[in-house]
């Protein structure tokens, strides 16, 4: 393949000039590589670590364009009172020179990951070298060395313009009226990222704006509180920052700490499935969750708290109260991540709010009626016939109603329903099945139907409750609020 050879340059100096010599700024160099590429309305990464199983690699830059392609880029910062009089030569395995370049190694890293996300990997990978401090001219007085090993046209200078940018990536690929897509290409290779493949969606979708930057931004404080509606992706984000740390940080100790059980239990199969998804290894031994629900000694006693690098909160709001201001106390110099729906004054605050969760088609029914139960009851077996053996929720206010509710629905349909409570655990259960429960344990559902009945509007935990349909609900209130 033309220019393999170039992971093994090395570079043979005869002599070294020590004039100084005045370089355009490589920040406005660099300014015009990406505008050359977002131009093009391609991708531009600088610096772009890529997760591969256990191991990671950073690549100098990566540049994608539609029409052509990947381009991959290492940065050269050779200077040119370092080059006068200098050689370039081809190292060979027998050398005791270490090669200049890797583009071998990431161009294979980037191939073996984009086959073992898609299964299938067609996208073309050229490679180009950034000279951050070379002009052209400064390239033509070197000697003739550079020029057989370094052809021109793969070379990008800090003189060079947007469109002689252009010109010369252009140049290296081969245009396509079909344009490979940007989901595929860079979805696969940051995965991590990436919300998990559906039946609508089948190679996953990329995070909102809005939770790429939260995703994106670095830790600057103690506290770092994620802010948002019902439904608008706290946790979905929260799970991908908290893999981003125990990749880029193996040895931390990460707790996660949850209002149930089955809030954990959807946390921990989600967090596995995108490690799975994107060919990721992570040290889940370095990993804890605490399911407020079902331990009864304090949280901040226990060795784990102790031991964590880092403490995380999932629906922070719907901890008992004083819990998560004892955690506060006891953190230390620790970082408090979380996640609520109510903001926290002590924290540096990230808000998300676009709605992460968008039906395809949701419709509300209202039913005021004085026979609540009946109503269920004679809507259920339409529901059923309709979502197949999708979940269907039925939401009721008091855990007293649930024992009567679930008899009657059991006989009626010739089922058996389940009760979501403090000991339900997805080890012996799943939602195939109509599911009822009261507002306090749904937090981490999403069933097409809902029924919500009788809960009062003025109940901060009935928009919980409405946003966990995900297609359409029926709300029956015996009393017209």
């Amino acid at each position: 393949m033309f220019f393999s050879f170039f992971s093994r340059l090395s570079l043979s100096k005869a002599s070294v000039n020590n004039e100084t010599v005045q370089y355009p700024t490589i920040k406005n160099s660099q300014k015009i590589l990406e505008e050359a590429t977002e131009t093009a309305n391609g991708i531009f990464l600088q610096n772009f670590t890529l997760f591969h199983h256990e191991n990671s690699f950073t690549l100098d830059i990566l540049i994608f364009l539609p029409h052509y392609g990947l381009y991959l880029g290492e940065k050269i910062a050779w200077k040119t009172d370092e080059l006068k009089k200098a050689h370039l030569e081809r190292s060979n395995k027998h050398g005791k020179k270490n090669p200049t370049t890797q583009l071998g190694l990431s161009e294979a890293s980037i191939q073996h990951k984009l086959e073992d996300v898609l299964s299938f990997n067609f996208t073309p990978i050229e490679r180009f070298f950034w000279m951050e401090n070379l002009s052209e001219a400064d390239f033509d007085l070197l000697d003739d060395s550079f020029h057989k090993l370094l052809p021109k046209n793969r070379l990008i200078f800090n003189d060079d313009t947007i469109q002689s940018i252009q010109n010369k990536l252009h140049t290296l690929g081969t245009y396509q009226d079909e344009p490979y897509s940007k989901l595929k290409v860079i979805g696969s290779l940051k995965a991590h990222t990436l919300l998990l493949p559906t039946d609508f969606k089948p190679f996953g979708a990329f995070l909102s704006q809005e939770q790429q930057h939260f995703l994106d931004t670095p830790f600057s404080s103690s506290i770092i509180a994620l802010n948002g509606g019902y439904g608008s992706g706290k946790s979905t984000v929260l799970i991908r920052k908290v893999i981003q740390m125990l990749l880029e940080q193996p040895l931390s100790k990460v707790i996660i700490i949850a209002p149930t059980l089955l809030n954990t239990e959807m946390f921990r199969e989600e967090l596995i499935a995108i490690t799975e998804f994107a060919a990721l290894v992570v040290n889940f031994s370095n990993l804890h969750f605490f399911p407020l629900s079902i331990h009864h000694e304090p949280i901040e006693t226990t060795a784990i708290f102790h031991e964590s690098s880092l403490i995380v909160c999932d629906d922070a709001h719907l901890f008992k109260s004083g819990i998560l201001e004892s955690i506060m106390a006891h953190q230390g110099n620790r970082t408090l991540l979380l996640s609520s729906t109510v903001a926290l004054h002590e924290s540096n605050t990230y808000t998300l709010k676009n709605s992460y969760r968008a039906p395809l088609v949701k419709h509300v029914h209202f039913s005021h009626t004085k026979g609540a139960l009946f109503t269920v009851l004679t809507g259920l077996q339409e529901l059923r016939e309709k979502f197949s053996k999708s979940p269907i929720l039925i939401i009721l206010p008091d855990e007293l109603l649930i024992d009567e509710y679930k008899h009657a629905i059991d006989e009626h349909l010739h089922l058996e329903s389940q009760i979501l409570n403090t000991a339900f655990s997805l080890q012996y259960k799943n939602f195939d099945a109509i599911t009822l429960s009261t507002p306090q344990f749904i937090n981490s559902l999403e069933a097409p139907h809902c029924y919500l009945v009788n809960l009062n509007p003025e109940d901060p935990l009935y928009w919980l409750a409405l946003s966990r349909a995900s297609e359409s609900v029926t709300i029956i209130s015996e009393d017209i609020h």
